[in-house]
């Protein structure tokens, strides 16, 4: 693990060092480095030597010195560091990965990237690779994981306007969606730890064991097991906050697959909580990080002009 860090950081430093020389300038071009990656921006040379180049002339010049010139740099680089450590070879070795036109980091391993070239592989559209966000989580709800990938390719590719007015949108139909759409996938485990006789659970359960022994309880006091299966350890489930207050004073509820109507809790759903839980959060996680809102604002200037 230290001998990865060390390596990381090693060609972290030599490649700004190669990039000081090249552009004249004391600037950090790393702007990320992973496990067994560094992200570098390369802005500043493709200013400079890129002018009046094609997107597809530009991508073909960095291909072209990223084979000729930084990859050889970084073997040398990698030698030197053996030699430094008196290893018995260099086994290090970088190829380049991908070429970006855009790029949004929110944190470690969370990152989006607008891609002309993969390893060689040229696309005639960019694609858009996502990294860590959860459009990818088997916990986030799958209308959600969808949407949230719209809603990246317009951010890579449109504005903000566009991206406000989508959300709009999906928050109209959102709340439409029946509750197996907009709960939250999860698997639970410890209930057995967790149960109280007399308040149903114990403080401190976590929410997907929580509502999993709210919707027992009431399964039971209503007589519905020939219909609905119980929660057990290991299930998978799904819970929706409720609105509160409701018929069972609850802010939570699992279940298996068909939320239950009859306990009566459809219309409590709230599918405020839900949408700001699962879609508005991620997405402000990359907004803020660019500078855009995730909400329409009201200029107060125009109530006075």
């Amino acid at each position: 693990m230290i001998s990865g860090q060390l390596s990381i950081r090693w060609i972290q430093g030599k490649i700004n060092v190669l990039l000081y020389g090249m552009l004249k300038t004391d600037d950090d071009y790393v702007i990320a480095s992973d496990t067994d990656s560094v992200y570098v921006n390369m802005g500043p040379i493709v200013d400079k030597f890129c002018e009046g180049k094609t997107k597809e002339q530009t991508v073909d010049f960095l291909d072209k010195s990223c084979k000729e010139l930084v990859e050889p740099f970084i073997k040398k680089c990698y030698e030197e560091l053996a030699n430094k450590m008196n290893a018995y070879g260099n086994k290090m070795s970088m190829k380049r990965e991908s070429i970006a036109s855009k790029g949004i980091w929110t944190a470690k391993k969370r990152y989006v990237l607008l891609v002309h070239d993969s390893e060689g592989v040229r696309y005639a559209k960019p694609k858009i690779k996502i990294m860590g966000f959860e459009t990818t989580r088997s916990s986030t709800p799958q209308v959600v994981r969808d949407e949230l990938k719209k809603c990246i390719e317009i951010i890579m590719l449109l504005d903000n306007n566009t991206l406000l007015n989508y959300i709009d949108e999906f928050r109209k139909r959102f709340k439409k969606l029946p509750a197996e759409d907009v709960a939250f996938p999860r698997s639970v485990n410890g209930m057995k730890d967790y149960t109280d006789s007399l308040n149903i659970y114990k403080k401190g359960t976590p929410i997907a064991v929580k509502g999993a022994l709210i919707y027992n309880h009431y399964i039971k006091k209503n007589k519905l097991e020939k219909k609905y299966q119980l929660i057990r350890d290991a299930d998978k489930i799904k819970f929706v906050y409720l609105k509160k207050p409701n018929t069972i004073q609850e802010n939570i509820i699992s279940f298996i697959q068909d939320f239950p109507k009859e306990l009566g809790l459809d219309k409590y759903i709230d599918y405020d909580l839900q949408f700001e839980k699962s879609f508005v959060d991620p997405l402000k996680s990359i907004l803020d990080s660019i500078g855009w809102n995730v909400e329409k604002t009201v200029n107060l200037e125009l109530f006075f002009a």
